[in-house]
């Protein structure tokens, strides 16, 4: 059996000093230390943007991550450079956002990710084609957030190989049919693209003080089975792949020792999520065109709608010379859009009617 742990770490643009120092001193340098103390394998997506933060207010912490980058311990994944909705921004936008991410990560730590995670709703038939040309030819797509693909042509996809929506419960949504699985998307000959998908199986076994807990913090009996299940499946000829992974700040300090005792127990058994892979299933799939995505329902939501209609806004400026496109990609966060906590909509609107302000006094180039 092969392991793989992968992590998604996120702020959002606006995020405060406290933030950043919260998360990197309760979360990111608590993995880190565990899994190079123990030697144990990791996949990290740490988004651009926060890694900017880091650098700002917890720069120490680079070079620890950096350590372990280079000791083989840590591979860094890229990721878009403020986490985004791929299939809500133009395919520019998106290309742009992934190239600030592998310029970031490179400038930091010399290296450039060869594989790709797409956080929030995971999704755009533009994808593909954009990660072929920047040599990014694996995606990551992990089982939490993939609960909105049924609104994406991704959901569309991978009903063709049997999966079934067992229910719109948070970490109940899929059927073993889809978790662990590795996927061959062939859009064109130029564009192949290894699609890998995460389990939550790792979230649900770890005690949290959190509300993304689904039973009391410091219950060791989820994470004993899980454990024990996993290790009951190794064996020389098992070629199976389980991936486990979901937002890094389920890792905190009432879960790390839990988090430890799994690195304890099964890290010898651990691999980087792009590590090559036998066995993938291959999927030649119909892709809709890039410019329907799908989701359109989504839009519904009236918070949604009026945020996109202040970026639409923003695009036609920038298109006729009025915006810079690089001060439009912090106002793609998705947290305006998502979360609807009144702080974060205040600053993003702000941030947005201020360029808009800007074109009135702008002459037209």
């Amino acid at each position: 059996m092969c392991l793989m742990i992968g992590w998604y770490y996120h702020l959002p643009a606006c995020a405060s000093e406290f933030e950043v120092t919260t998360l990197v001193d309760e979360s990111l340098q608590l993995l880190v230390d565990a899994h190079h103390d123990t030697r144990a394998k990791v996949s990290l997506a740490i988004t651009g943007s926060l890694l900017a933060h880091i650098e700002t207010h917890r720069p120490r912490f680079l070079t620890s991550l950096g350590d372990a980058i280079a000791d083989a311990i840590v591979e860094l994944v890229a990721t878009t450079y403020h986490e985004v909705c791929p299939f809500l921004i133009p395919p520019r936008y998106l290309h742009r956002q992934i190239t600030l991410d592998l310029k970031t990560k490179q400038r930091l730590f010399s290296i450039r990710p060869t594989a790709f995670w797409s956080g929030n709703l995971a999704w755009t038939p533009a994808l593909p084609d954009i990660l072929s040309e920047l040599g990014l030819h694996t995606a990551i797509i992990d089982e939490a957030h993939l609960r909105e693909a049924h609104q994406t042509q991704l959901w569309q996809w991978l009903r063709k190989d049997s999966m079934q929506l067992d229910t719109l419960l948070v970490d109940t949504l899929m059927s073993e049919s889809l978790i662990h699985r590795t996927y061959r998307l062939n859009q064109s000959p130029d564009s192949a693209l290894t699609l890998r998908i995460l389990s939550s199986d790792l979230r649900r076994s770890l005690s949290f003080g959190t509300t993304g807990a689904l039973h009391h913090a410091w219950d060791d009996a989820p994470l004993d089975a899980f454990i024990t299940r996993l290790e009951e499946t190794q064996s020389p000829t098992d070629t199976t792949c389980r991936f486990t992974g979901d937002d890094g700040d389920r890792i905190n300090p009432v879960s790390i020792t839990q988090y430890r005792r799994l690195l304890d127990a099964l890290g010898p058994a651990l691999a980087c999520v792009s590590d090559p892979l036998e066995n993938a299933r291959e999927m030649t799939l119909d892709f809709l065109p890039a410019h329907a995505p799908g989701g359109s329902d989504f839009w519904q939501d009236p918070v949604a709608k009026a945020y996109g209609e202040i970026l639409t806004e923003l695009y036609r400026a920038a298109d006729m010379g009025y915006v810079e496109e690089d001060d439009i990609l912090p106002l793609q966060d998705v947290f305006p859009i998502f979360w609807k906590r009144i702080a974060r909509t205040r600053w993003y609107y702000a941030r947005a009617h201020d360029l808009l302000r800007n074109t009135e006094r702008k002459p037209r180039i």
